[in-house]
């Protein structure tokens, strides 16, 4: 989230410690010295014989607190004008919401006796605990490998039969690397089948958002 952005003469004034730009001015505290008169501090100002008004001193001492406040306030505005013209300023943000999701993996043909790399984009933080294939198709493939990114998420070479990722089969939910907005997710496959095939499939896991 980008600051809001202060034009130059804002800044200028700002930085130079123009009291007009401020709002501020004694005499708006003060007052023009009446009997009677209230100043903006709700106070009554009452004349002594001397020409000062009673309880001037706490009068004061707010004013000079309250410019300080002000003062102290433009700079730090001044400070972030000087940031934002540097570069632009990222703020952190949490995600807001979790619930499981379901990435699908679609329906790539894969040729008979052949392997294919099926690549999919989750559009949310995911990660990945639960490959699903469907059962009247998951006897012709092997799973030669899962990566998210770049890092496989097998701890060997060796192929997976389908098989064990169908819709009924349990015991089998992972826990894979979670996978950051666009990264890819990979599942490699092969067909045993001598004819072609089509892959289906999907992975569910929790997402954030």
């Amino acid at each position: 989230m980008v600051p809001e952005m202060y034009g130059d003469d804002e800044l200028g004034d700002l930085l130079d410690g123009d009291d007009d730009s401020l709002g501020f001015e004694y005499t708006e505290i003060l007052g023009d010295g009446i009997p009677g008169h209230t100043t903006s501090f709700g106070d009554e100002f009452v004349p002594s014989s001397a020409g000062a008004f009673v309880g001037d001193d706490d009068i004061i001492g707010a004013a000079i607190a309250h410019r300080r406040r002000r003062k102290k306030a433009a700079a730090a505005q001044a400070l972030m004008r000087k940031r934002v013209a540097a570069g632009a300023l990222l703020r952190g943000v949490p995600p807001r919401q979790s619930r499981e999701y379901a990435l699908g993996l679609g329906s790539t043909s894969v040729a008979g006796n052949s392997s294919a790399n099926i690549n999919v984009q989750p559009q949310v933080i995911f990660r990945p605990e639960r490959l699903v294939v469907p059962s009247n198709l998951a006897i012709d493939f092997l799973i030669t490998d899962i990566k998210v990114g770049k890092n496989s998420q097998l701890v060997s070479t060796g192929a997976l039969p389908a098989v064990m990722f169908t819709e009924v089969a349990f015991g089998v939910r992972l826990k894979m690397d979670t996978a950051q907005i666009s990264m890819f997710v990979t599942v490699s496959v092969t067909n045993q089948n001598p004819s072609a095939r089509n892959f289906q499939g999907g992975i569910v896991g929790p997402a954030v958002e």
